[in-house]
């Protein structure tokens, strides 16, 4: 798989302002994209389901699920045009 086009560390961040930041990434970045997103809060899943819909992204299994530090690694996906979940 291809690198992530952005990558964001949300360990020790202000989570609410990385949520926008992650939001305003995603919906400018062209369909076929990846962001990484590495956190140490099992709840940003939660978080990140209710701001991003299930037809908007796909959450790609991680080779790594323990990225670094037992921090959590997710990919996220925008799906290219007629290719939903």
């Amino acid at each position: 798989m291809k690198r992530p086009t952005e990558s964001f560390d949300l360990r020790d961040a202000i989570i609410p302002f990385s949520l926008l930041q992650i939001t305003n990434c995603f919906h400018r970045m062209p369909a076929g994209e990846t962001i990484e997103i590495i956190g140490n809060d099992p709840s940003i899943m939660d978080d990140l389901k209710r701001i991003l819909s299930a037809s908007e992204c796909e959450c790609i299994p991680s080779e790594d699920p323990q990225h670094c530090d037992n921090a959590l690694h997710i990919l996220i996906r925008k799906p290219l045009p007629g290719k939903f979940q």
